[in-house]
């Protein structure tokens, strides 16, 4: 059977065929009753409410769904809006079974039994607010604010839901301050020692490149509707360079896909740029006006050879040369970078590196130039300062904790943050996320929520893993059951999220659940008397030049705005740099303690010795049908795999393990059983296991997941995430 290249690369696997039936009423399992299911559809009466996808994908469509008779019924793409298109991806298209799921909590609960025993009696909002605000003021008393930590990430990525309506307690209560750096924080300051920002050019603007170079990222992932942009682009000659040690589907379509070692990245851009050199392909003249340090880089490239390269990172260096020769004849490239591949000990040098190759070709400053990595210009544009009440804070000195720390924070006789003691956490509220699966060192961070003297209260719309150690449980409302606004944070546009339905149950969103919290603890600020319109007029109060002529009343109208953000970006050739322009050799990367131009230095080299001798590096990547650990209780979704382990298959034959065998992965930290899945999509050495995946779901034993395996130590720079500097082994179950 002969496959159509766009229709595969739209959507790998299980994703291809599900997504590519637009209009798709979850739940419905095949082709034939879409077939018989679209007709009826169209004919369907009721209203279309516009609302973002807020999970944590660089995608931010904008869909629209239609209710009837107050229920949600199905959700569509908002075609009219060119970046999104008519279908969601696979999670979109769950999102009415996700919003109506069986086991949605719809009233506040107590627990009554040990933590983790799964004992609970139902309670009355009243009571829950009295029993928190109480503990709390007892907490603050005997142990000051910072003994209360919020836990949150981007479950609700709304600008309130995420950000404001938490923010607003924590800062007027003086709580510890959460460090929420799991993401993107290394690569942050591994490009800002470059070229001073981490801001890059406009997405869309990909079609007029020559080459689109995706390092470290997987659009089928998190940023689904990327790929139509990416083959217009092929359709118009666009050539396609894929580097990523996990096949992902672009890496399969790619002209030329290269697969390294785990985070040998700064090798192989070496080895790239010491070809562009030998075959004089730089961009001299750029070099010359725009550029400081390039006979350091030089001198630093003469001292490793393509011998060492090719040993260190497992690339041929004929695919090595062949992959340079196409970047440096080519005048415009748009560089992707992922988030993954910088979540490593070495995660901010490796960006470094990677983002120097469109230095050394002059690929900055010219539209369908430069590199994308997180373009928050919408997001960071609003008004968080007002919005998030940070003027209320008391004490912003307050300690700091960082997310990925959290199992250190919670040590119940020793707790430490950023290697130094910290002050006991004795109260928490865990919101828009799920610790217990999602930092690593699972089994350690539970040991720190069952202690008894912690109080965690959790808010959430299932009985996650996390909420199983919790003493009070409120049940949130869905994005989709409140009215917010999102800025993307991979193109330039800002959204509205109206509400869809109304909360069920006893369901409350972020803003009132907080809201009313605060007012249980006697706060008669202003702030707490707002409505979500209120904080909406706020974060639109704004001075970003970007949000000029964005108004309220402008953004309800249009549902969507692009904002007005000058392009090209860095067409002035100024940098925030100290020198004002890129830097080849950086004095922050020195101060940091590494070498100035390119650092060769491995996660290995920092791993304590009983992890640095096991067999295989893990990596916890995303998968196209999860978004971190939600949609794992969906239906429509819960049947595709998610506790699976890739294998080579040099590897699994010298273990004797095939397909669909259960295995073993452990270390000092914990073990976890998986299936086998034997594919040459990871390189010899590497195991790669879907990121984030739940403990009482998996269907080879619930004694652990990914991440009772993965480290909590952190990159060299940023304070971000390294979960994937983790070393494991492997065998037969």
């Amino acid at each position: 059977m002969k496959i159509n290249r766009r229709t595969f690369l739209q959507g790998a696997g299980a994703t291809a065929v599900l997504s590519s039936l637009s209009g798709l009423t979850p739940g419905v399992a095949n082709a034939k009753e879409a077939g018989a299911n679209s007709g009826l559809l169209a004919k369907r009466n009721g209203k279309v409410v516009y609302h973002s996808c807020l999970r944590n994908c660089a995608a931010r469509c904008l869909l629209k769904f239609r209710v009837q008779d107050g229920r949600m019924t199905y959700v569509t793409g908002a075609e009219e809006q060119a970046k999104t298109g008519k279908a969601p991806c696979l999670k979109g298209q769950s999102y009415v079974q996700y919003t109506y799921a069986p086991d949605r909590i719809l009233h506040p609960m107590e627990r009554v039994g040990k933590k983790g025993e799964g004992k609970w009696r139902r309670i009355t909002w009243d009571e829950a607010y009295s029993k928190i605000a109480s503990r709390f003021k007892q907490i603050i008393d005997e142990h000051g604010s910072e003994a209360i930590l919020p836990y949150s990430y981007s479950g609700n990525y709304g600008a309130i839901g995420m950000s404001a309506s938490g923010e607003r307690f924590w800062n007027r209560i003086g709580s510890s301050i959460l460090e929420r750096k799991v993401c993107t924080y290394a690569a942050y300051d591994g490009l800002k020692s470059l070229y001073g920002t981490f801001l890059g050019p406009d997405p869309e603007d990909v079609v007029l490149s020559d080459v689109y170079l995706n390092w470290g990222h997987d659009e089928v992932v998190s940023n689904t509707i990327a790929i139509k942009l990416i083959n217009e682009a092929r359709d118009r000659g666009t050539k396609i360079l894929a580097v990523n040690p996990q096949r992902t589907p672009l890496c399969s379509q790619a002209d030329i896909y290269l697969q390294p070692r785990p985070s040998t990245d700064v090798q192989l851009c070496a080895g790239i740029m010491k070809y562009l050199v030998e075959k004089d392909l730089v961009n001299h003249k750029f070099i010359a006006e725009q550029t400081i340090g390039y006979d350091e880089l030089l001198k630093r490239l003469d001292e490793i050879s393509y011998d060492e390269v090719e040993a260190i990172t497992g690339v041929p260096r004929a695919k090595m040369f062949e992959f340079a020769q196409v970047l440096g004849e080519n005048e415009k490239t748009m560089l992707r970078m992922g988030y993954g591949f910088q979540r490593n000990f070495n995660g901010g040098r490796m960006a470094r590196a990677v983002a120097m190759l469109l230095a050394v070709t002059g690929n900055f400053g010219k539209r369908g130039n430069g590199l994308i990595y997180d373009n928050v210009h919408a997001g960071g544009g609003l008004n968080q300062y007002q919005a998030s009440g940070k003027y209320m804070r008391p004490n912003p000195d307050a300690q700091r904790i960082n997310m990925t720390e959290l199992a250190k924070a919670l040590h119940p006789t020793n707790p430490t943050s950023h290697d130094k003691p910290s002050k006991p956490i004795h109260g928490m509220i865990i919101y828009n996320g799920n610790p217990v699966v999602v930092a690593p060192d699972t089994n350690a961070v539970i040991e720190g929520m069952k202690r008894e003297d912690l109080f965690v209260v959790g808010h959430d719309m299932v009985m996650t893993d996390s909420l199983q150690y919790c003493d009070i449980i409120v049940p949130a409302a869905s994005q989709f059951e409140t009215d917010d606004i999102v800025g993307d944070y991979h193109g330039y546009y800002v959204q509205v999220c109206q509400k869809v339905i109304e909360p069920l149950g006893e369901c409350k969103c972020n803003w009132t659940f907080f809201r009313e919290l605060g007012q249980a603890m006697g706060f008669e600020d202003p702030a707490f008397q707002a409505s979500n319109d209120d904080i909406i007029h706020e974060l639109l109060d704004t001075d970003s030049p970007y949000y000029k002529g964005v108004t309220y009343d402008r953004l309800m109208k249009e549902k969507y705005i692009k904002l007005d953000i000058p392009q090209p970006v860095l067409a002035d050739g100024k940098y925030e740099t100290p020198s004002g322009k890129i830097e080849f050799s950086s004095q922050l990367m020195a101060d940091a303690g590494f070498h100035p131009v390119l650092d060769w230095g491995l996660p290995e080299d920092e791993m304590e010795p009983k992890e640095r001798e096991l067999p295989f590096r893990l990596l916890s990547s995303g998968v196209p049908q999860r978004v971190n650990s939600s949609f794992y209780n969906v239906k429509y979704i819960r049947a595709i795999p998610a506790y699976y382990v890739k294998i080579n298959p040099k590897d699994a034959q010298q273990y004797g393990i095939v397909n669909n065998d259960t295995v073993k992965l452990s270390n000092h930290r914990g073990e976890a059983k998986f299936v086998a899945m034997v594919t040459t999509g990871v390189p010899e050495g590497s195991l790669m296991t879907p990121k984030c995946n739940w403990l009482r779901l998996n269907p080879n034993g619930t004694d652990g997941c990914t991440n009772s395996l993965t480290t909590d130590k952190l990159t060299d720079m940023g304070g971000c995430s390294a979960y994937h500097s983790t070393r494991v082994a492997l065998a037969k179950a």
